[in-house]
C-alpha cells in the first residue's frame, strides 16, 4: 500500500474539496467570535516581533497559538506589509488601539481577518485531503471519504472552521497525526507515515498544548504492539517501539522549533510558559501570573462527574442524526462475522478513535476553568469518523445483499444523499452553523459566541449618518466594531463583574445607541442586574435568530431615567 493517488482517490479528494471549500470562503466575514480580537492583536504583535527579530517576544498565550499567528502574519504581510515599519511596537490585546491604528492608515481589521480565514481554509483543506488519503489505506476509499466528509461538514465543525479560533485546525492536526501513526503500525511501515504523524503532532502542539492527550493514545498503540503475540522477541519489539516513538517525537520537536522563533532564542522560557501555565490553569484554575507557581498541594480536579456530563451534553446537542446513526452502526460492526480485511482493521481503529475522543472529554471535563464546547472539537471529529465507518459498513452490507448497490451510480447516490443530509442539518443555522441544536437538546452547544452582531451592524448602518454615530456595545470589540464604520465604545463584561455601574451609566449616556446581548443572560449571572434594570425600557430593535432573542438595540435618548436609577441603586 502507498499514498499513490489513483483515479478514484483523486476524484474523491476533489469532491471533498468541492463540498467543503465553498462553505468556508463564501460570506466568511459575517461573524467574529469573542476570542478572535485577542488573537488578531497577538498575531500583529507576533508579526512585528518576527520582522524586528525580537524572537523572545513571540509568546503571547499558553495555547501557544503559533500556527494561528503565522496565518494572521502571512495575511498581514500581503495586506499591510508597511505595518512593520511604523515603529508602533506592541498593542494591548484588551484595548481597541490596534483597530484604530489600522483605520488611521487606511486599512480595516475586517479585511485582515477575511484574508486570514481564506488561508486557514487552505490549511484545513490540505489536512482534510491528507487525512482522507491516510484513512483510505485503512478502510477503503469510499468509507474514508464518508468519514472525513461527515466530520468536516458537520454544523459544529463547519461553523468553527469559519472562525479563527484554532479548534478546527487543532482537530485536523491531531487526526492526521493519529492516522499517520496508525497506518505506520498497522498497514505499512514506511517512514513517511511516521514523519507525517510527527509533523502533524508538532503542528498540533504549536496550536494548542491540550493536544498532549495524543501522546497517551500513541503510547497505548505502541504498548499494544509490544504485547501482541507474534514470532518477534520482546526485546526486538521494545527496540522497535522506542525507535518509532523517538522518530515521531523528534519530528514533532523539529517542526515545533522551526516554526516558533521564540524557541530559537529562549526555548526554556517558551516551554515553561506554555506547559507551566497550561497545567496551572487546569489544576489550579488560573495562570501562573495569578497562582504564582505550581503548588502540588493545591492541585485538584473536579471530583464530580458534572464536568464530564456537561461535555457529553455538548456533544449530544451539537451532533446530527447522521452521526448518531453512524456511531450505532459502527457498534454493530463488532458483531459482524464478515471477514473483509477492511473490517478487521476498522474494529481496533474505532476503539482507538473512541479512546481519543473520550480522553479530550475527560481532560476538559475534569480540569478547572474550562467549560466551552469547542474545547472538545477533537471529540466531535473522532466520533464523526467513527460514524463514517459505521455508514461505510451499512453500504457494504447493502452491496452484499442487493446487487444494485455494487453499481457505481448507486454508491454515488448513497454517498451524495448522506453528505447532503449532513449539510442540510446545518443550513438553517447559516452563516454561523455552530449554533446548530438537535431537536432533542435544550440548547445549542455553542451560543452567545459573537454571532448576531452582524445583524445589529446592518440595522444601525442603514441609519442616516451612521459613520458619525457612537454605539455602546456589550463585548463589542471585534464582534461589532470590525464591521461598523461608526465609533464603537466597548461595554466590557468586567464592568459588571466589578459592579462599575457609574461608568456604565456615563458611557451609555455619552452614546447614541446601546447594544446588549441578552442571549448570554443565563450564562453570565453578573448580567442579571443589567437586564433586570432594562426591563423598564423598550428596545428600538430586537433581533432574533432561530427563535432566540439575541440582540437588544436601544436609542439612548429614549432610555428612561428609571433604568439608570435601578443600575445605580
Amino acid at each position: 500500500m502507498s499514498l499513490k493517488v489513483n483515479k478514484t482517490k483523486l476524484l474523491l479528494a476533489l469532491l471533498l474539496l468541492a463540498i467543503t471549500v465553498p462553505s468556508r470562503v463564501i460570506n466568511n466575514d459575517r461573524a467574529f467570535n469573542i476570542d478572535e480580537p485577542w488573537w488578531i492583536i497577538s498575531s500583529a504583535n507576533f508579526y512585528y516581533a518576527v520582522t524586528h527579530r525580537d524572537f523572545a517576544n513571540t509568546y503571547f498565550e499558553y495555547h501557544p497559538g503559533v500556527t494561528n499567528m503565522w496565518i494572521f502574519s502571512t495575511a498581514m504581510h500581503f495586506y499591510f506589509p508597511e505595518y512593520r515599519g511604523f515603529g508602533q511596537g506592541f498593542f494591548d490585546q484588551r484595548k481597541p488601539h490596534f483597530e484604530e491604528f489600522l483605520r488611521e492608515n487606511g486599512k480595516e481589521t475586517l479585511d485582515l481577518v477575511r484574508y486570514s480565514r481564506y488561508i486557514q481554509a487552505v490549511v484545513l483543506s490540505i489536512m482534510a485531503v491528507i487525512a482522507f488519503l491516510l484513512l483510505s489505506l485503512l478502510i477503503g476509499e469510499i468509507t474514508a471519504f464518508l468519514s472525513i466528509a461527515l466530520a468536516i461538514i458537520s454544523p459544529f465543525f463547519l461553523g468553527h472552521s469559519r472562525l479563527m479560533n484554532m479548534e478546527t485546525m487543532l482537530a485536523m492536526f491531531v487526526l492526521t497525526s493519529f492516522l499517520g501513526m496508525y497506518v505506520y503500525l498497522h498497514k505499512e511501515r514506511k517512514i513517511i507515515y511516521l514523519i507525517v504523524s510527527g509533523i502533524s503532532f508538532g503542528l498540533a502542539q504549536l496550536t494548542k498544548s491540550s493536544s498532549v492527550v495524543l501522546i497517551g493514545v500513541i503510547g497505548l498503540m505502541l504498548l499494544l504492539q509490544l504485547i501482541q503475540k507474534d514470532e518477534n522477541p520482546l526485546r526486538s519489539k521494545l527496540t522497535s517501539a522506542t525507535k518509532t516513538f523517538g522518530i515521531w517525537l523528534a519530528s514533532a520537536a523539529l517542526i515545533y522549533v522551526i516554526l516558533w522563533p521564540g524557541m530559537w532564542v529562549a526555548p526554556g522560557k517558551m516551554l515553561s510558559e506554555v506547559y507551566g501555565n497550561a497545567f496551572s490553569y487546569a489544576l489550579q484554575g488560573g495562570r501562573l501570573d495569578v497562582t504564582e507557581e505550581l503548588e502540588p498541594a493545591n492541585f485538584s480536579l473536579d471530583n464530580r462527574s458534572d464536568g464530564v456530563l456537561l461535555y457529553l451534553k455538548y456533544w449530544f446537542s451539537g451532533t446530527t442524526f447522521v452521526t448518531w446513526l453512524g456511531v450505532i452502526f459502527a457498534g454493530f460492526l463488532f458483531f459482524s462475522k464478515h471477514k473483509e480485511e477492511n473490517l478487521k482493521i476498522a474494529k481496533p481503529l474505532i476503539v482507538c478513535l473512541l479512546i481519543l475522543g473520550s480522553l479530550f472529554i475527560l481532560m476538559f471535563g475534569l480540569a478547572q476553568g474550562r467549560n466551552h464546547a469547542h474545547y472538545i472539537m477533537n471529540s466531535f471529529v473522532a466520533f464523526d469518523i467513527i460514524a463514517g465507518i459505521g455508514w461505510g459498513f451499512v453500504l457494504m452490507l447493502a452491496q452484499n445483499k442487493w446487487q444494485i448497490f455494487n453499481r457505481t451510480y448507486a454508491s454515488i447516490i448513497f454517498i451524495v444523499a448522506l453528505v447532503l443530509t449532513q449539510i442540510g442539518f446545518g443550513l438553517p443555522y447559516a452563516p454561523y452553523y455552530f449554533t446548530y441544536k438537535n431537536p432533542f437538546a435544550e440548547r445549542a452547544a455553542t451560543l452567545g459566541y459573537g454571532e448576531g452582531y452582524n445583524l445589529a451592524v446592518e440595522y444601525l448602518s442603514a441609519k442616516p449618518n451612521a459613520e458619525e454615530m457612537q454605539v455602546y456595545v456589550y463585548n463589542g470589540m471585534g464582534t461589532f466594531s470590525y464591521m461598523f464604520r461608526g465609533e464603537t465604545l466597548v461595554f466590557k463584561r468586567v464592568y459588571l463583574v466589578d459592579e462599575s455601574y457609574e461608568q456604565i451609566v456615563e458611557e451609555t449616556k455619552s452614546s447614541d445607541y446601546l447594544v446588549l446581548y441578552p442571549v448570554i443572560r443565563n450564562q453570565q449571572p453578573e448580567t442579571e442586574k443589567l437586564f433586570t434594570a432594562f426591563e423598564n425600557a423598550t428596545p428600538e430593535k430586537t433581533i432574533e435568530i432561530n427563535g432566540i432573542e439575541y440582540i437588544y438595540i436601544y436609542n439612548v435618548s429614549e432610555i428612561p431615567e428609571s433604568v439608570y436609577a435601578a443600575l445605580l441603586e
